[in-house]
């Protein structure tokens, strides 16, 4: 197997978009590099690089001993992750009282998860703060995975992302962020939904995700 000029990035792109997919590998359960390097046409080389980097961004776990695993999800850790998406959106809102951050529609064809996200790059971006853009794109990679479960659990969810973008696109930044302060809290409250959805549990399952 010989690996082009440009691989490393489209082997990136591709485990990456893979991991972020609603049919990748559940919480907690181990990458197989023969399987990745058959599934993208890449040599090994490529494909461990590749998720060593996934690993910088917290997208997967490297255990001596054990290889790469899908980084285990419970409801603490959950929590916390929504808190601080909460926290980073809320600061990066005061700037749109200066200029509105996006337009009032969403870019034509994409779907509800692409329509927050491009929110929340955006009003990111309106910020000034490189730092900040970095945490949101980071914070959004490791919510993406739930974010395809509250598609199921909060019916609302995309006239609420519909909602924070005409807030976002008036320039409206107290009352956009008390949405987003609002949008958060309704996610805390099905943090344990999401949780057994991410690791393939029902309601009725008995088992339950070590905390």
């Amino acid at each position: 197997m010989i690996d082009r000029p440009g691989t490393g990035e489209r082997v990136y792109l591709s485990i990456k978009t893979f991991l972020l997919s609603e049919s990748a590998l559940r919480p907690g359960e181990r990458v197989d590099v023969p399987d990745l390097s058959r599934r993208f046409g890449a040599s090994a080389t490529p494909v461990r690089a590749a998720l060593h980097r996934l690993v910088g961004e917290r997208l997967l776990t490297a255990l001596p001993g054990e290889g790469f695993l899908v980084p285990r999800m419970n409801e603490p850790d959950l929590s916390d992750l929504y808190q601080w998406n909460a926290a980073l959106l809320v600061n990066a809102a005061r700037a749109a009282d200066v200029e509105p951050a996006v337009p009032v529609e969403p870019p034509a064809g994409d779907g509800p998860i692409a329509v927050l996200e491009d929110l929340f790059a955006r009003l990111a971006a309106r910020s000034g703060n490189v730092e900040m853009e970095w945490a949101v794109a980071g914070a959004s990679d490791r919510l993406h995975r739930p974010r395809c479960a509250e598609l199921d659990l909060i019916p609302e969810f995309l006239d609420e992302a519909l909602e924070l973008r005409r807030l976002a696109a008036i320039g409206s930044a107290g009352p956009l962020r008390q949405a987003i302060v609002t949008y958060h809290r309704r996610r805390l409250r099905v943090v344990p939904a999401i949780v057994r959805s991410l690791h393939g549990l029902t309601d009725r399952d008995p088992r339950r995700p070590a905390e």
